[in-house]
């Protein structure tokens, strides 16, 4: 039994919104009521879908990581899905605006910055913005948890679509907060409309909320993913493997010239609260490293709050230690270190970076996001 009811389980309570319009439905797999059903079963019973819109992983989460999404019908229900994720795509254009009334968005966020649906919910936001039409957020519970928050803040010259605004790595608030704070500091002029979640608190765990979790994403399978995800994330700019490929995402690192036992050894000396390093092989399926033996970490949560950001950052440098300096960053095709985008900026590959000097200035940028986003925060 469920202790916290989503927006998407309060719709009779918002009736005036939906009903008699033409609804636009931004959505993920996960999106789903305390019953399981998902988002687009569940507004289409009630009100008029028009339309949907896909981020990245696509509406019906069978896309892997930055894999293209093109548009189409859905053959379950007949309505045309309008990608807003891929090269060239920067969300919805005026002329699919023209098929709704009004947007409502619907997506279950992980609380970190790194994820492309915060781009995608701000691309929505400028894009109702322009044409005029409402945006309805149903909001959900950060599976991260919305006490702490850390990691560095992005100056306004480095947004892209894993680093979407000024915002900390970790943000410590659900994605209906955040888009208040986005149309509220940005000015964007958005009408905005969040129906929050009946009965949740800032300290509440998901555990706690007694909701499932489903994945996010393809790569995101438990909550210890999700936990750790804004710290071993940085992992993807570099040679090292994040453990895609694995049943374990995001919970193991390593590369085939790493001494696993030396790692863990290095790892276990900070005292990092919440998590443990046990040394491991393990043989990616696909990703960086397909088919070659790694050696490495697997992270295990203890229980208790982590700190993600230094986690990620410790393990990062460790591993960076113990491997050829050659092609340690990786390019895109374009050019771009992908490290830069994801931390907005070359902080990690400046030759004068220091780990203990960057989390003491992460610490400081934190805790002013954290009071700039009061005004905002729905949750007490």
């Amino acid at each position: 039994m469920t202790n916290v009811r989503c927006g998407l389980d309060r719709l009779s309570e918002y009736k005036s919104l939906l009903s008699g319009k033409r609804l636009g439905l931004l959505t993920t797999p996960a999106a789903v009521t305390g019953e399981l059903t998902d988002s687009i079963q569940t507004i289409g019973k009630q009100f008029t879908l028009s339309t949907l819109f896909s981020p990245e992983h696509g509406v019906r989460g069978d896309r892997q990581a930055g894999e293209a999404v093109d548009s189409f019908t859905d053959p379950l229900t007949g309505l045309p899905v309008y990608t807003t994720y891929g090269p060239g795509r920067d969300g919805m254009t005026a002329e699919q605006a023209e098929h709704f009334d009004v947007l409502v968005f619907d997506v279950q966020d992980v609380g970190c910055r790194f994820y492309t649906y915060l781009a995608a919910l701000i691309h929505a936001m400028e894009a109702c913005a322009a044409a005029g039409k409402p945006l309805v957020v149903l909001d959900r519970p950060n599976p991260a948890g919305c006490i702490r928050v850390e990691g560095n803040v992005p100056g306004p010259g480095h947004r892209s679509i894993v680093s979407p605004w000024e915002m900390p790595q970790r943000y410590g608030m659900t994605i209906g907060e955040f888009a208040r704070m986005v149309n509220g500091e940005e000015k964007l002029g958005c009408d905005l409309t969040v129906i929050p979640v009946e009965g949740y608190r800032r300290d509440m765990t998901w555990e706690e909320t007694g909701l499932c979790y489903i994945n996010a994403s393809p790569n995101l399978p438990n909550l210890a993913a999700v936990r750790l995800y804004s710290g071993t994330c940085l992992l993807e700019g570099s040679c090292l493997s994040e453990g895609r490929g694995t049943t374990h995402p995001f919970e193991t690192a390593g590369a085939p010239w790493i001494d696993p036992y030396a790692l863990a050894e290095r790892m276990e000396r900070y005292h990092l609260p919440g998590v443990r390093f046990r040394p491991t092989y393990f043989t990616p399926t696909f990703s960086k490293h397909q088919g070659s033996i790694c050696g490495g970490v697997q992270l295990h949560l203890t229980g208790g709050e982590i700190r993600a950001a230094e986690t990620g950052l410790r393990l990062l440098w460790e591993m960076k230690t113990m491997s050829p300096e050659e092609n340690f960053w990786i390019k895109s095709d374009e050019g771009f270190y992908f490290i830069d985008r994801l931390m907005g900026g070359d902080l990690l590959r400046h030759p004068d970076a220091d780990p203990d000097a960057l989390l003491a200035e992460w610490e400081q940028a934190s805790a002013l996001f954290r009071q700039r986003a009061l005004p905002y925060l729905i949750y007490t």
